[in-house]
This record gives structure tokens, sequence and C-alpha cells, in this order.
């Protein structure tokens, strides 16, 4: 699927290769919904191209596409029982009863409702109304499945639940999706390749490591990776390695991004999981090892699966760290000193260009 679409251009194109689901992981939902509606056939498309196995689709009405759009603004017909609501879009394609009814029944049980099946939807509990709205989308299995947030408004219990469900549906029946989401953790889980995006701008396309270890700007890497940003100057490039002056004088050394040259304002991203702490016994020094980040403590918070700390600079700014939870805590109070750094390979500078403050 390629989609270059005017309000998205000049670029806004990806694909999606058969039985994988690319995520895209967005900022703004409204962007987001617009593009689902464009690509499903809801709003016109002024510019680019749908392919659909290599078939231009653009010109065919939302029926005629072969394109499934879940979304949490699609409601339950209160009407009719869910079996009623799941047959619907068989009924409306013509379909003979009891091709509808053995289709049907096949999608309740898929989808854990069969047991369900003649309740209204004002019986059911949230998990199961949006099995039901999913199996109404299953029911006439479409090519494309297009997830406009799926999981909006669902408790956190539910949403865990739901996203194992999607999961193992989409392994079983090889389902093909693009998922728009703004949790990184659905993107993760759910996502063979992600596109990370700002606004209506696609930064990035990869596989969840490329992005994490090689993203292609400061954006990427702040917002996917939650990497800690910092603004230095770049006093000489080696070897794809830089060096570079930051604000509090330090001098310390990260992969250099393309376009990056001596003398240049540069964003230095290092996630917080690559940094290396020491504490050492007594005071700071005045003149720290060079790589080094002098900083004190200033909180510290035991997560369960990891410790979180958060450092201060001399000049004031802030460095989160991440560390395995086996990492003694004794004696670690706010106000202690201590030493941060890392490998060159594990940091990447970036050309400044005005996004990170």
């Amino acid at each position: 699927m390629c989609a270059p679409l005017d309000p998205f251009a000049p670029a806004l194109s990806f694909a999606v290769q058969r039985g994988m689901c690319l995520a895209l992981l967005g900022n703004r939902v409204s962007d987001m919904s617009c593009l689902m509606d464009t690509l499903a056939g809801h709003l016109p498309r002024l510019g680019g191209e749908i392919l659909i196995d290599g078939q231009d689709r653009s010109m065919d009405t939302a029926g005629q596409r072969g394109i499934g759009l879940f979304s949490p603004r699609d409601h339950l017909f209160a009407h009719m029982t869910v079996r009623q609501n799941v047959a619907f879009p068989l009924g409306a394609r013509g379909y003979d009863r009891s091709s509808i009814a053995a289709r049907v029944n096949e999608t309740l049980a898929l989808t854990g409702l069969d047991g369900r099946a003649e309740h209204a939807p004002q019986a059911l509990e949230p998990q199961e109304a949006w099995r039901a709205r999913l199996a109404r989308l299953l029911v006439f299995a479409p090519p494309v499945l297009l997830l406009d947030d799926p999981f909006a408004k669902l408790e956190p219990d539910d949403r865990s639940t739901l996203r194992q469900v999607l999961a193992r549906l989409a392994r079983a029946q090889n389902l093909t999706m693009l998922l728009a989401t703004r949790d990184r953790e659905d993107a993760l889980l759910l996502g063979d390749r992600i596109g990370v995006l700002s606004g209506r701008t696609l930064l990035q396309t990869g596989r969840p490591v490329d992005l994490f270890d090689n993203p292609a700007c400061a954006a990427v890497a702040a917002d996917f990776g939650d990497a800690n940003t910092l603004t230095g100057r770049v006093g000489a490039v080696e070897d794809d390695v830089a060096r570079v002056h930051l604000a509090n004088g330090c001098v310390v050394e990260a992969r250099a991004a393309e376009g990056l040259a001596p003398d240049m304002l540069c964003t230095l991203c290092i996630r917080p999981d690559r940094i290396a702490t020491l504490f050492p016994s007594g005071r700071a020094t005045a003149d720290p090892e060079e790589g080094t980040l002098p900083a004190s403590l200033v909180a510290l918070h035991h997560m369960g699966d990891h410790i979180r700390l958060r450092f201060r600079l001399g000049d004031g700014q802030e460095i989160l760290v991440r560390r395995p939870p086996a990492q003694s805590l004794t004696g670690l109070e706010p106000g202690r000193p201590a030493q941060l750094a890392w490998p060159p390979v594990h940091a990447v500078a970036f050309p400044f260009r005005g996004e990170m403050s």
C-alpha cells in the first residue's frame, strides 16, 4: 500500500507486506484518523495512489476497495443482537443465508463470542463489545485491516488482553494490518515494522530494533526511544565518531549522524538504559575525566523491572538513567555526586535542527 495523500503530501508513502502489520505511531489522533478514513474511501483522495496486490484501488468506492476499517468511532447497532451485528456486512453484500450462518458461527467462535451471540450490545462488557465490533469486520475477510487507535477508551487490563487477542488472530488468520496508535506499546507488540509520525510527517519506518539503535533523527531518538537530548558543538569528527563539547564544558563522544561536521551545533541523543553510573566514595572531582559527566542525583524510583534515576548536570540540565533492579540502592540519596558515561557507539549526534531545546 502506497499513499502520498494530500493533505499529508508531499511524501507520506509506505508499504505493508501481506500478512504483516505496519504500526504508525503518531501524536495527533485527528491526523491519523483522517489518513485511515482516506485510505478506506470515506474521505476524498486528493492525490497519490492506493495499491492493493499491485492494483490501484484509488478510484474505487469504500465498499469496493476490500479494506476494513476498525475504529472506536464505530458502534454496534443497538437494535440488533451480537449475531445480527456480525451478520450485517454479509447480508449487505448479498450472501445467501446458509453461507452467512456458517461464516458468522465461525467468526463468533474465533473471537470468543459464541456464548454471547444472542445478547444485545447493551448487555455486553466493554471487552465483549470490542470483540463484537472486530468480529463484524473480520466476518467478510477484507484483504487489509485498518486499525484506527483500536484500544482507545479501554481500561488498562482490557487493553492488554485485547492486544493479545488481536495478535493471536493476526497470526492465525495471516492478517494484513495497518495500525495507527499513540501508544508505543501497541506499536511494539503488534507491529512487524513501525513508522514514526510527527504530526503529518513520516520521520522513519523500520523494525523496532532499527528505530531504537539507528534513529534517523533526534525526534525519533527522543520520542520513540526515550533518549536524553543534550545540545553541544562538534569539535571534531573522526572515523564516524564525533567529539561534542557540551554547554557545561564537558567533552563526550557519540556516533556522527549523516551531515555532521566540525564546529556545527548538534543534538546528542543517549538512551537512559545505555548510560553507566559511578558513585564515587568521596566528593565529585573538579576536573572529571574526559568522556564523563559529573552530576548529582535528583531522584530515585524503583519501578519493579528497573530502577529510574534522575540526575542534574552542572548547567542545570537533567538526565534520566535506567538501571537493572539488581543494582544496590544502599546510600543513594538525592544530592549524591555521580559520574555518567557511555561508549560512543551508544549515543548519536545529529545536526541541530531546532527541534530540541
